[in-house]
């Protein structure tokens, strides 16, 4: 609301938002619509303070990309204009914060952890964490280095053994080419971002697609 004017787009959002049942209480019968009472105003001196407010959207819902980049964009501009971070990248839930100095992203750092507490989100505790570029960043399925991107192994251990059971299953006849060349050019389209010749070559040499080839 405090972004968009339009009602009928709220009202859109609103549905949306409050199709998660996260806090109704038992399971609805079929075709039964939860009742969900609204929040008060965002607005400061509302009655119910940011602690006490329902969080969460539909897990895997396609708009729920287009509510982190708005929800999220102060954010954004609370860390490069106020906190002057000297760069900093964000794709959805992923960013990357870059500084000359180790002290300066510790501050950084708790900085960003204590502003997200505000706001009912947290850092993972395993991921969010302070290295040098040189032993590269782990980015959106890259290891990315000041001059290089590589896949992550396990991105290419998992696409090998997909590839496996593809050509398992063209072999015996159960799979078309049609049908397989989707998803192969699905992760292709994702691993030439990253200097990956030789990793394509060693997978597709090793593994041929012969039909009625006993594998």
């Amino acid at each position: 609301r405090r972004r968009i004017a339009d009602p009928h787009v709220l009202t859109l959002l609103d549905r949306i938002i409050d199709g998660s049942p996260t806090e109704a209480a038992g399971e609805p019968a079929c075709g039964q619509e939860v009742e969900i009472p609204p929040d008060p105003p965002f607005a400061k001196g509302g009655a119910i303070g940011p602690l006490e407010r329902r969080r969460g959207i539909p897990i895997g819902n396609l708009t729920s990309q287009f509510f982190a980049n708005l929800y999220l964009d102060d954010l954004d501009h609370w860390l490069k204009e106020q906190r002057r971070v000297p760069a900093y990248l964000r794709y959805v839930d992923d960013m990357v914060l870059l500084a000359d100095a180790k002290t300066d992203l510790h501050e950084h750092h708790a900085a960003l952890a204590d502003y997200l507490t505000r706001e009912r989100l947290h850092l993972h505790p395993r991921k969010a964490q302070v290295s040098r570029t040189r032993d590269g960043l782990n980015l959106l399925g890259y290891l990315v280095f000041p001059h290089r991107r590589r896949l992550r192994n396990d991105n290419g251990l998992r696409f090998r053994r997909r590839l496996r059971r593809f050509a398992r299953a063209y072999a015996q006849g159960r799979l078309t080419l049609a049908a397989i060349d989707p998803s192969v050019q699905a992760w292709l389209g994702h691993a030439r971002h990253a200097d990956t010749l030789g990793l394509c070559q060693s997978i597709f040499d090793a593994i041929p697609f012969i039909r009625g080839a006993d594998r």
